[in-house]
């Protein structure tokens, strides 16, 4: 029964983020901005250099991907990939069961039960210092179980038995981990880095983004749809976004507010504005926007991606629907294939037929050589890279 309960809601959730979003061509919405400061100046943004390459070659590469692991399952498709592709998590949410995989192929399995007496219900998984994070409502407490390649190494326990666990994010270099845990009617929990932070009259808020400098997004789906803003277990800021969610990067906070897309600094004064662009949140809550140290990417189901400047300048359009991206690759889907490319010189590095009936979620290495994919019912596929090939 817990369970039915847990899934009723996350697809409210998704029904509420969904119906919050902006229309094409940007529709306006009656909520304000935060500041009406002008565009700052291109020195206000972040550095524009160019992200690191991990290849030590200048030439283009491109390879080929090859499967060296999957799971069938059935449920909330879970997972999480440590940056350097090392180590990857991922859930058969309807067994509480986690598969630790290295790129090797080789995994482990553990059973999230344990000696419990019930079975719990998982919320989330992320991957830092080669462990996973498993968020959950356990038996007598909601909370964090933490899992090694050897198997259960500890645990973070809060709440009680009534206790719910709401949702956990970790940043892109996996330097901050923060969570939400329901104690009360109207009382949250905010655990970021160990740090305790309580939201008072709280509203069914979820982590929404965790960046690399500790900025930290905690969202609303209720019809307010604020998006609180915290640094260092401080409340720094309140908005009102159109689709009730914002992207960090950095100290920089992208949104939607007022039916256009803005880029604001950590105090809401605004940085880059346009009206072109769209923040909507499609299937499993993956967004239509995300960012690089020199990049903005855009993306639309029947547009492609476009890559933009922070001061939102058009310099690239790539086919296909952006599923993911880190500071040297953008990887997208079109036709039934996921296709990545590199951020350096927009070549294609490499292509995967889509593996299940459709694709979840997915994560790159920082180095593009391991992908982890999820179908968007469940069942999880890793590969790795193979032969390289010219281009």
């Amino acid at each position: 029964m817990k369970k039915v309960v847990t899934v009723m809601l996350i697809l409210t959730l998704l029904g509420m983020v969904a119906a919050s979003g902006c229309l094409d061509g940007g529709e306006e919405s009656s909520k304000t901005s935060p500041t009406s400061s002008t565009t700052a100046p291109t020195s206000s943004l972040p550095m524009t250099s160019k992200p690191s390459e991990t290849t030590t070659s200048q030439a283009p590469q491109s390879w080929e991907m090859e499967l060296v692991w999957n799971v069938s399952t059935s449920g909330i498709p879970l997972l999480d990939m440590s940056p350097d592709g090392s180590l990857s998590a991922v859930i058969d949410w309807n067994n509480a069961d986690l598969y630790l995989v290295k790129p090797s192929g080789e995994s482990v399995t553990f059973d999230l039960q344990g000696d419990d007496a019930v079975e719990p219900v998982v919320v989330g998984v992320v991957v830092r210092d080669r462990e996973a994070h498993v968020l959950a409502d356990y038996a007598e407490f909601a909370g964090v179980r933490i899992y090694s390649w050897e198997g259960q190494t500890g645990e973070e326990r809060h709440g009680w038995a009534g206790a719910v666990a709401d949702s956990i994010a970790i940043s892109p270099s996996g330097n901050h981990l923060c969570y939400l845990i329901t104690t009360g009617a109207t009382t949250q929990e905010l655990y970021c880095d160990g740090v305790k932070t309580t939201i008072e009259n709280a509203g069914g808020y979820n982590m929404v983004d965790v960046s690399d400098t500790g900025l930290v997004a905690v969202g609303s789906g209720g019809e307010a749809g604020d998006v609180l803003i915290f640094k260092n277990g401080s409340r720094v800021m309140t908005l009102s976004p159109d689709s009730h969610m914002v992207v960090l990067y950095g100290d920089r906070i992208i949104g939607q507010f007022e039916g256009e897309l803005r880029v604001l600094d950590a105090e809401g004064n605004v940085l880059a504005r346009s009206g072109q662009y769209c923040l909507r949140w499609y299937s499993l809550l993956i967004p239509s926007v995300r960012a690089t140290e020199k990049y903005l990417l855009w993306t639309d189901e029947f547009e492609g991606t476009r890559v933009l400047t922070w001061n939102m300048t058009e310099v690239k359009s790539l086919e296909g629907f952006m599923r993911f991206a880190n500071e040297n690759f953008v990887v997208t889907v079109k036709g039934g294939v996921i296709h990545c490319y590199s951020l350096r010189d927009f070549h294609e590095v490499f292509s995967v037929k889509v593996p299940g009936e459709s694709l979840g979620y997915v994560r790159l290495s920082d180095d593009g050589r391991v992908l982890l994919v999820s179908g968007e019912f469940g069942s999880f596929w890793l590969y790795v890279k193979g032969l390289t090939l010219n281009v």
